[in-house]
């Protein structure tokens, strides 16, 4: 009876599921972006300050085998490596360098520490 009544319950709560977020417009951007393995050295390109479009300061830095981004004095956030060029954060923020390391584009700005902008947007920086 306990095993019945608990699948009953569970069936019920999963069933509300969709209608809690039926109201919800917001856009939720899935991909699979698999982490690749990248040599300490071949990040030194990458290890520079970047004078973002808007005035801020982006700056990249690595410990070891980990990498990093930093917006001006703000917190460290750890980058993964997606492509030999691109890195995105645990929270959705991509980077992606171009013109031999010498420009970076940022999408989901807005998600870094610090940001002088809110949500998806994008950002262009030179060193």
């Amino acid at each position: 009876m306990k095993t019945t009544l608990f699948g009953l319950v569970a069936a019920l709560a999963f069933a509300a599921i969709p209608a809690a977020h039926a109201d919800d417009t917001s856009v939720q951007i899935k991909g699979d972006h698999k982490r690749i393995h990248m040599m300490q050295e071949d990040f030194a390109d990458y290890k520079n300050a970047y004078q973002l479009t808007n005035g801020q300061v982006l700056k990249f830095s690595q410990r070891q085998a980990h990498f990093y981004a930093q917006l001006d004095k703000g917190q460290r956030v750890e980058i993964y490596p997606i492509a030999k060029d691109q890195f995105i954060s645990d929270a959705g923020t991509r980077f992606e360098f171009s013109d031999e390391a010498s420009n970076v584009g940022v999408a989901n700005f807005g998600r870094l520490p610090l940001a002088q902008a809110t949500g998806d947007t994008i950002v262009m920086a030179r060193r």
